[in-house]
C-alpha cells in the first residue's frame, strides 16, 4: 500500500507525525537483504517503511525547500540511509536518485494544478524542468562525494 500524504512537523527540518510506506519495487529498488533500523526498513518485496518520528533534512544543496520537495526528500533520505547501512547497493542508490526526480515531478504538478491559470503554466514548466537538473545534481553528488561511513560519535568538553 502506498501512502500519498506525508504528515510531518518542523524540528530537525521535518519529522514524521505518522508512519509512511511506499512500494519502491516498481522503481527497481530492492534490498540486498531485508533490513534497516528502528526508523526505516526495506522488505525483500520492495516495501519501504518509514516510522513515525523519523527526522530528515529535506532538500540538500542549491535548491529550494518547498512543499513539492517534502515527500521526495523523505523517500530519498530514507534510501540514502539504507545505502549507508548496506541494505541497498549502488544500483539501488542510483534508482533512488531517479525516483527522487519522478516524485518531485509528480508532487510539483499537483501543486501547479492548484494555481490560477497564469501561475499554473509557469509551475507546470518548472515541474518538468526542475527534476531534470535535480536528478543530474544528486547523481553527480552520489558518485563524487557520498560515502558510506559509520556515524561518527562526537564529544564535547
Amino acid at each position: 500500500m502506498t501512502t500519498t500524504i506525508v504528515y510531518y512537523r518542523a524540528g530537525y527540518r521535518y519529522q514524521l507525525v505518522e508512519a509512511y510506506e511506499q512500494d519502491v519495487a516498481v522503481d527497481g529498488i530492492f534490498p540486498i537483504a531485508p533490513g534497516g533500523n528502528e526508523y526505516v526498513h526495506l522488505t525483500l518485496g520492495g516495501d519501504l517503511y518509514i516510522a513515525k518520528g523519523y527526522a530528515w533534512d529535506g532538500a540538500s544543496g542549491p535548491t529550494i525547500n518547498d512543499t513539492s520537495f517534502v515527500r521526495p526528500s523523505l523517500v530519498h533520505d530514507a534510501h540514502c540511509q539504507l545505502w549507508n547501512l548496506g541494505v541497498i547497493d549502488d544500483a539501488g542508490r542510483a534508482a533512488a536518485d531517479r525516483l527522487l526526480a519522478k516524485m518531485l515531478r509528480t508532487d510539483a504538478l499537483i501543486i501547479a494544478r492548484r494555481q490560477r491559470w497564469y501561475a499554473r503554466w509557469a509551475l507546470t514548466f518548472i515541474a518538468y524542468v526542475r527534476p531534470l537538473w535535480v536528478e543530474a545534481a544528486v547523481s553527480w553528488y552520489s558518485q563524487h562525494f557520498a560515502m558510506k561511513a559509520p556515524e561518527q560519535i562526537l564529544t564535547a568538553p
